[in-house]
Protein backbone atom coordinates (compact mmCIF):
# COMPACT_ATOMS: atom_id res chain seq x y z
CA UNK A 1 0.00 0.00 0.00
CA UNK A 2 2.57 2.17 0.94
CA UNK A 3 4.16 1.97 -2.83
CA UNK A 4 0.89 3.06 -4.67
CA UNK A 5 0.67 5.72 -2.12
CA UNK A 6 4.00 6.93 -3.01
CA UNK A 7 2.82 6.51 -6.97
CA UNK A 8 -0.14 8.68 -6.52
CA UNK A 9 2.33 11.42 -4.68
CA UNK A 10 4.06 11.27 -7.34
CA UNK A 11 1.59 12.90 -9.42
CA UNK A 12 0.92 15.48 -7.39
CA UNK A 13 -1.26 14.37 -4.51
CA UNK A 14 -0.91 14.71 -0.61
CA UNK A 15 -0.94 11.56 1.48
CA UNK A 16 -4.02 12.64 2.59
CA UNK A 17 -5.49 12.74 -0.87
CA UNK A 18 -3.65 9.48 -2.22
CA UNK A 19 -5.62 7.77 1.07
CA UNK A 20 -8.72 8.99 0.11
CA UNK A 21 -8.35 7.77 -3.03
CA UNK A 22 -7.60 4.10 -2.71
CA UNK A 23 -10.56 4.21 0.07
CA UNK A 24 -13.06 5.27 -2.87
CA UNK A 25 -11.26 2.89 -5.01
CA UNK A 26 -11.45 -0.09 -3.16
CA UNK A 27 -14.73 0.52 -1.56
CA UNK A 28 -17.35 2.29 -4.08
CA UNK A 29 -19.31 4.73 -2.94
CA UNK A 30 -18.53 6.26 0.47
CA UNK A 31 -20.14 9.14 2.84
CA UNK A 32 -17.60 11.66 4.04
CA UNK A 33 -17.88 9.52 7.50
CA UNK A 34 -17.22 6.61 5.72
CA UNK A 35 -13.88 8.06 4.13
CA UNK A 36 -12.60 8.58 7.39
CA UNK A 37 -12.89 5.79 8.30
CA UNK A 38 -11.68 3.44 5.90
CA UNK A 39 -9.11 5.42 4.59
CA UNK A 40 -7.43 6.79 8.27
CA UNK A 41 -7.44 10.01 7.92
CA UNK A 42 -8.60 12.67 10.21
CA UNK A 43 -12.27 13.58 10.11
CA UNK A 44 -11.86 17.18 10.01
CA UNK A 45 -9.92 17.18 7.01
CA UNK A 46 -12.10 14.50 4.97
CA UNK A 47 -13.80 17.63 3.29
CA UNK A 48 -11.38 19.63 2.48
CA UNK A 49 -9.40 16.49 0.76
CA UNK A 50 -12.34 14.99 -1.18
CA UNK A 51 -12.69 18.94 -2.39
CA UNK A 52 -9.16 18.82 -3.28
CA UNK A 53 -9.60 15.61 -5.39
CA UNK A 54 -12.83 16.87 -7.11
CA UNK A 55 -11.27 20.15 -8.41
CA UNK A 56 -8.17 17.31 -9.86
CA UNK A 57 -11.25 15.31 -11.33
CA UNK A 58 -10.50 12.71 -9.90
CA UNK A 59 -13.53 11.86 -7.48
CA UNK A 60 -17.43 12.88 -7.83
CA UNK A 61 -19.85 13.60 -5.33
CA UNK A 62 -23.85 12.85 -5.92
CA UNK A 63 -27.02 12.13 -3.42
CA UNK A 64 -28.66 12.90 0.06
CA UNK A 65 -26.57 12.30 2.01
CA UNK A 66 -23.81 13.32 -0.10
CA UNK A 67 -21.52 9.93 -1.09
CA UNK A 68 -18.70 10.21 -2.36
CA UNK A 69 -16.40 7.92 -5.73
CA UNK A 70 -13.55 7.93 -7.21
CA UNK A 71 -13.52 7.43 -12.01
CA UNK A 72 -12.78 4.04 -12.63
CA UNK A 73 -9.26 3.21 -12.87
CA UNK A 74 -8.82 2.95 -16.49
CA UNK A 75 -10.38 7.16 -16.29
CA UNK A 76 -7.42 7.89 -13.82
CA UNK A 77 -4.94 5.91 -15.69
CA UNK A 78 -6.14 8.15 -18.70
CA UNK A 79 -5.93 11.66 -16.86
CA UNK A 80 -2.41 10.18 -14.99
CA UNK A 81 -0.62 9.72 -18.47
CA UNK A 82 -2.10 13.00 -19.65
CA UNK A 83 -0.22 14.49 -16.68
CA UNK A 84 2.65 12.88 -17.51
CA UNK A 85 3.12 13.94 -21.21
CA UNK A 86 2.31 17.50 -20.38
CA UNK A 87 4.99 17.35 -18.08
CA UNK A 88 7.25 15.80 -20.77
CA UNK A 89 6.60 18.15 -23.02
CA UNK A 90 7.31 21.26 -20.58
CA UNK A 91 10.26 19.70 -19.54
CA UNK A 92 11.22 19.17 -23.39
CA UNK A 93 10.56 22.93 -24.06
CA UNK A 94 12.05 24.75 -20.76
CA UNK A 95 15.26 22.25 -19.80
CA UNK A 96 17.00 23.34 -23.17
CA UNK A 97 16.59 26.79 -22.64
CA UNK A 98 17.96 26.75 -18.73
CA UNK A 99 20.61 24.47 -20.37
CA UNK A 100 22.02 27.40 -23.12
CA UNK A 101 21.10 30.08 -20.43
CA UNK A 102 23.86 28.59 -17.99
CA UNK A 103 26.16 28.70 -20.75
CA UNK A 104 26.41 31.93 -21.47
CA UNK A 105 29.49 32.17 -24.00
CA UNK A 106 32.00 35.05 -23.76
CA UNK A 107 34.60 34.99 -26.23
CA UNK A 108 38.04 36.92 -26.57
CA UNK A 109 39.84 38.34 -29.68
CA UNK A 110 43.33 39.96 -30.25
CA UNK A 111 45.04 42.08 -32.08
CA UNK A 112 43.85 42.41 -35.64
CA UNK A 113 41.34 39.83 -35.60
CA UNK A 114 39.84 42.16 -32.53
CA UNK A 115 39.29 45.35 -34.96
CA UNK A 116 37.96 42.41 -37.79
CA UNK A 117 35.32 41.53 -35.06
CA UNK A 118 34.23 44.96 -34.02
CA UNK A 119 33.33 45.79 -38.06
CA UNK A 120 31.73 42.39 -37.85
CA UNK A 121 29.60 43.18 -35.35
CA UNK A 122 28.96 46.85 -36.19
CA UNK A 123 29.14 47.54 -40.00
CA UNK A 124 25.48 46.02 -39.88
CA UNK A 125 24.48 47.03 -36.78
CA UNK A 126 20.59 48.67 -36.71
CA UNK A 127 22.15 50.82 -33.18
CA UNK A 128 25.19 50.66 -31.34
CA UNK A 129 25.77 52.68 -27.74
CA UNK A 130 29.54 53.18 -26.90
CA UNK A 131 30.79 54.59 -23.44
CA UNK A 132 34.48 55.04 -23.29
CA UNK A 133 37.74 56.64 -21.74
CA UNK A 134 39.68 57.07 -24.74
CA UNK A 135 38.45 55.32 -27.95
CA UNK A 136 41.88 54.27 -29.78
CA UNK A 137 41.56 54.79 -33.79
CA UNK A 138 41.31 51.44 -34.80
CA UNK A 139 38.02 51.43 -33.11
CA UNK A 140 36.78 54.75 -34.48
CA UNK A 141 37.65 53.44 -38.11
CA UNK A 142 35.90 49.89 -37.34
CA UNK A 143 32.95 52.49 -36.44
CA UNK A 144 32.90 54.35 -39.30
CA UNK A 145 32.12 51.49 -41.62
CA UNK A 146 28.48 51.16 -39.43
CA UNK A 147 25.54 53.02 -40.95
CA UNK A 148 24.16 52.55 -37.32
CA UNK A 149 22.07 55.30 -35.59
CA UNK A 150 24.70 55.24 -32.92
CA UNK A 151 25.26 57.24 -29.05
CA UNK A 152 28.88 57.66 -28.00
CA UNK A 153 30.23 58.83 -25.01
CA UNK A 154 34.27 59.59 -24.61
CA UNK A 155 37.11 61.66 -23.84
CA UNK A 156 37.84 62.31 -27.19
CA UNK A 157 34.57 62.00 -28.26
CA UNK A 158 35.04 65.15 -31.30
CA UNK A 159 36.69 62.55 -33.22
CA UNK A 160 33.76 61.01 -33.80
CA UNK A 161 31.84 63.47 -35.28
CA UNK A 162 30.23 62.83 -38.78
CA UNK A 163 29.46 59.28 -37.40
CA UNK A 164 27.46 59.31 -34.55
CA UNK A 165 24.54 60.98 -33.77
CA UNK A 166 24.41 61.47 -30.52
CA UNK A 167 28.13 62.68 -28.63
CA UNK A 168 28.69 62.91 -25.25
CA UNK A 169 31.80 64.41 -23.57
CA UNK A 170 33.30 63.02 -20.73
CA UNK A 171 34.50 65.74 -18.40
CA UNK A 172 37.99 63.98 -16.93
CA UNK A 173 41.23 63.58 -19.10
CA UNK A 174 42.42 60.55 -19.81
CA UNK A 175 44.29 58.82 -22.25
CA UNK A 176 43.80 55.20 -20.94
CA UNK A 177 41.97 53.32 -23.95
CA UNK A 178 39.30 51.14 -22.85
CA UNK A 179 35.23 51.08 -23.24
CA UNK A 180 32.15 49.25 -24.77
CA UNK A 181 29.76 48.76 -27.47
CA UNK A 182 26.12 47.70 -27.06
CA UNK A 183 25.07 46.31 -30.46
CA UNK A 184 21.33 46.47 -31.02
CA UNK A 185 20.71 46.14 -27.39
CA UNK A 186 22.19 42.04 -28.31
CA UNK A 187 25.10 41.91 -27.87
CA UNK A 188 27.82 43.56 -25.85
CA UNK A 189 32.05 44.11 -26.77
CA UNK A 190 34.28 44.83 -24.21
CA UNK A 191 37.65 46.47 -26.04
CA UNK A 192 40.87 47.15 -23.90
CA UNK A 193 44.21 49.14 -26.06
CA UNK A 194 47.60 48.61 -24.33
CA UNK A 195 49.78 47.97 -27.02
CA UNK A 196 47.74 45.53 -28.30
CA UNK A 197 43.90 45.52 -28.74
CA UNK A 198 41.70 42.84 -27.12
CA UNK A 199 37.62 42.66 -27.70
CA UNK A 200 35.57 40.36 -25.02
CA UNK A 201 32.25 40.05 -26.98
CA UNK A 202 29.03 38.25 -25.28
CA UNK A 203 25.52 38.35 -25.67
CA UNK A 204 24.24 36.30 -22.57
CA UNK A 205 20.97 37.75 -21.54
CA UNK A 206 22.41 38.54 -17.97
CA UNK A 207 26.00 39.81 -19.91
CA UNK A 208 24.29 42.06 -21.57
CA UNK A 209 21.56 43.13 -19.04
CA UNK A 210 24.58 44.05 -16.39
CA UNK A 211 26.18 46.44 -19.32
CA UNK A 212 23.05 48.02 -20.03
CA UNK A 213 22.69 49.12 -16.64
CA UNK A 214 26.00 50.65 -16.57
CA UNK A 215 25.73 52.10 -19.34
CA UNK A 216 22.73 53.94 -18.33
CA UNK A 217 24.39 54.86 -15.13
CA UNK A 218 26.88 56.59 -17.32
CA UNK A 219 24.55 58.39 -19.67
CA UNK A 220 23.22 59.83 -16.27
CA UNK A 221 26.12 60.80 -14.30
CA UNK A 222 27.67 64.11 -14.19
CA UNK A 223 30.51 62.76 -15.35
CA UNK A 224 29.34 63.43 -19.21
CA UNK A 225 27.55 66.20 -21.10
CA UNK A 226 26.28 66.90 -24.34
CA UNK A 227 28.90 67.49 -27.10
Amino acid sequence: MEKIIEALRSFGLSEYEAKVLLALIAKGELTAKEVAEYSGIPRTSVYDVIKSLMNKGLVEAYGKPMKFRALNSEDLMRIFSKKVEENLRYLREELPAIEKAKTEEIKIYRGEIAIDKIVELTVNAKEIVVAASFIPEEIISALRQSKAKSKVCAVNVDELEGISSELYRVRFKTKSKHGLILVDGKTVAIFFKNGQTIVIVGSGAGFVEFYKMFLDSILASDLVEPS
